[in-house]
């Protein structure tokens, strides 16, 4: 019998310390109310199973129904513990005692729920272009962003959103970044999936930190087997009639890999830029530039926020672009949450999405 790492043993013991937290406010109002211990058992016997094979913070198992069950109580009781105050409040201006407690649980349970099996959402805006050409009024880019490809999230997931993609018959389809979560067992796998995608002008990519988490260039060459254009610094002119598009990507940050002057260098004068930058820190320099529209991922939107609020979020820790569409002079942001997670596969107010950015003439 091998024994335990001390370093899955502390983190193991953290974790339990932090579900325990977490729930122990849920248990004590649900046995109050019930006057048995029977909350108490239940999340001993949900939460146990999921903690014990917890390797790392960014390693697991494959998720089986242990997982989701775990993942969506603890989600569920984290809202409680937001909603009990106001609950409580309910009760003491008089609102009958079993509607507060129990709205206030309905609402945690469809939130926990959520955090697990959400569907990603299908994110609609619009930006508009000073000097559009007329033949791209109404140009529709779709961004698929943060796979995660891997024990998580496996091939028939991200064929699926591909195929949600695809159903909407796209000009053009990008995909910012991380498309792996570490090492090569995924790398043909997502290749495969994302070969999928069908616009009208081509499917293109850049590359995020996780893509080098493993040889960036196995995945380069990946991609571009099943037909993906991975823009690397550079970048392409893409035309519609006498209308012409420039798309341009930029390499990964955290590597600093990142040249944002080369990614533009081809950049014919005039012609409107779209460019795709999976760290959306390099927006200030894309504004510096003129470039008009730049897509971003990266943030997940913290994969745990306030629903509605995107300054509350735990990407407030990395970035001030957290999620959604920025504005700064004529250029714009749009930071796409993602699809995928990082670590355990939970979002709790910032739930998966799919963007179709549509341009307009300003």
């Amino acid at each position: 019998m091998s024994r335990r790492t001390p370093i899955r043993s502390r983190f193991q013991l953290l974790a339990a310390l932090l579900v325990t937290v977490v729930q122990l406010p849920v248990v004590l109002v649900l046995s109050w109310l019930t006057h048995t211990p029977v909350p108490g058992v239940f999340a001993l016997l949900v939460s146990s199973p999921y903690l014990r094979q917890l390797q790392s913070p960014w390693h697991s198992t494959p998720p089986a129904l242990s997982t989701y069950l775990a993942l969506g109580w603890w989600s569920a009781c984290l809202v409680f513990d937001l909603l009990m105050l106001p609950a409580w409040l309910a009760v003491r201006a008089g609102a009958p005692t079993g509607l507060a407690w129990g709205l206030a649980g309905a609402i945690a349970i469809a939130m926990g729920v959520d955090a697990v099996l959400g569907r990603p959402r299908l994110r609609k805006r619009v930006v508009r272009v000073p000097g559009l050409p007329p033949e791209l009024e109404g140009y529709r880019i779709g961004q698929i962003s943060d796979v995660h490809c891997g024990p998580n999230v496996p091939e028939e997931r991200v064929a699926s959103w591909v195929a949600r993609l695809n159903a909407l018959n796209l000009d053009l389809v990008t995909v910012t970044g991380d498309l792996i979560t570490h090492g090569s067992s995924h790398v043909e796998a997502v290749a495969r999936a994302l070969g999928g995608l069908r616009a009208k002008d081509g499917a293109f990519a850049c590359m995020g930190n996780h893509d080098y988490f493993t040889d960036g260039e196995h995945i380069v060459r990946s991609l571009e087997h099943e037909g993906l254009t991975v823009l690397r610094n550079r970048g392409v002119v893409v035309k519609r009639g006498a209308g012409r598009l420039y798309v341009a990507g930029v390499d990964d940050t955290w590597t600093s890999r990142d040249d944002v002057e080369r990614a533009l260098a081809g950049r014919p004068e005039g012609v409107p830029t779209v460019l795709l930058a999976h760290d959306p820190d390099l927006f200030p320099q894309a504004q510096a530039r003129g470039v008009e529209l730049t897509l971003s991922g990266h943030t997940h939107g913290g994969q745990l926020g306030v629903p509605g609020v995107r300054r509350l979020s735990l990407a407030r820790l990395i970035t001030r672009w957290t999620a959604g569409l920025y504005r700064q002079g004529r250029s714009w942001l749009y930071v796409n949450r993602g699809v995928g997670t990082t670590g355990p596969p939970v979002r709790l107010g910032a739930p998966p999405e799919l963007a179709v950015i549509t341009l307009r003439a300003a």
